[in-house]
């Protein structure tokens, strides 16, 4: 990726300055944003020193609709000029968040204003909340990603009048916590990555399920730029990377065959036991695509753990290849990977230009290896 700017993240200014200012007078940071438009940021905000509970929140602008949101939302919510502030649960899209999460024993894990929340029991069970009416999706989806040789868990109840889905917990260490533990042999980490890769191979060859969405090359570019445009027009880049190498890339090589695709998939999303058994989270996003956009993902991930300094550049390259070794990727995928892995690589460049200091590490991937 060429030239001048292109590349680097923006000091401050808009949006994103009008976040932290805001989030700083209620003794709350920015952790990361997800953009809805020229207009609208999803917030995750946690407190600013020490610790505490997450606050979802959005900005919006012109800043009276934030007012009008949190009127509408209650339970807590309120407004500071363009931010609304979303404590416990509170979202007037999906209100069986707040309830779940006030329960004895339970923890609010993630919530994402107006979209979905996941809510962990003190039975070990998750609940995953959607508005009314989108559930039925998140059940299908959960319950087609069974496959032979990769765990995924199992859903144990819907309410699709209130919008969750219940499941099962997965046994295993998140394959993100077990690089950043220094008390883990590095044999032992590259172990559960080439179990990853032999798990991501079997999830690949399963057959496709019925009505799965097509998710090409185009559609990946074009979840490429939309992220590009967004960091833009929210002055979260400085520079204009261009997808023009990324496109020819993507257009000069024959598709590989349509797999079933995870489209997420990176070290947070995958659990590995003592075993080695390999469990796989959240299927939301499951489409029918070529098998190197996942595996060009989980690939550059691992990249970006090291650049963010989770583990040495040399465990994260014993990684990469030993989840190379446990898939053991045929031609087609091989001569696919570095166009989606040069894709991947841009798209965090723009996602995590919403994720305060952590620009700079998924800057560094687009330097020469």
């Amino acid at each position: 990726m060429s030239g001048g700017g292109a590349g680097r993240t923006a000091p401050g200014g808009g949006s994103l300055a009008q976040v932290r200012e805001v989030a700083a007078r209620h003794g709350l940071r920015l952790r990361r944003a997800w953009p809805r438009g020229p207009e609208h940021l999803l917030l995750d905000l946690v407190p600013a020193h020490g610790c505490g509970p997450a606050v979802a929140g959005q900005w919006l602008a012109p800043a009276v609709r934030a007012a009008e949101v949190a009127r509408s939302t209650g339970g807590g919510a309120s407004a500071d000029g363009p931010v609304v502030l979303q404590p416990a649960g509170a979202d007037r899209r999906l209100p069986a968040l707040a309830p779940l999460a006030a329960r004895p024993g339970a923890r609010l894990a993630a919530h994402r204003p107006e979209r979905r929340g996941v809510v962990g029991d003190a039975d070990g069970t998750w609940t995953k909340v959607v508005r009314p009416g989108r559930s039925r999706a998140v059940e299908a989806a959960a319950r087609a990603a069974a496959v032979p040789g990769v765990r995924v868990p199992e859903v144990l109840a819907a309410d699709h009048a209130r919008g969750t889905v219940t499941t099962a917990a997965l046994p295993g260490r998140a394959l993100h916590d077990l690089l950043g533990d220094p008390g883990v042999p590095a044999v032992a980490v590259e172990a559960a990555c080439r179990a990853t890769g032999a798990a991501l191979a079997a999830l690949h060859a399963a057959p496709l399920p019925e009505g799965a969405v097509a998710h090409g090359a185009a559609a990946e570019l074009a979840v490429l730029e939309g992220w590009l445009a967004a960091a833009r027009e929210h002055g979260a880049l400085a520079g204009s990377p261009g997808t023009g190498a990324v496109r020819e890339a993507l257009a000069a090589g024959r598709p590989g065959p349509p797999v079933r695709l995870h489209r997420d998939l990176h070290d947070k999303q995958v659990l590995v036991d003592g075993e080695g058994a390999v469990g796989v989270l959240d299927f939301d996003l499951a489409a029918a695509g070529e098998a190197a956009l996942d595996l060009a993902n989980l690939l550059e991930h691992l990249a970006l753990r090291a650049a963010q300094g989770r583990c040495s550049p040399a465990l994260a390259a014993a990684c990469r290849a030993a989840v190379l070794d446990g898939y053991r990727p045929d031609p087609g995928v091989l001569a696919r990977l570095d166009a989606y892995a040069a894709a991947t690589r841009l798209r965090l460049l723009a996602v995590y230009a919403f994720r305060p200091g952590q620009e700079a590490a998924a800057a560094a991937l687009l330097r020469p290896r």
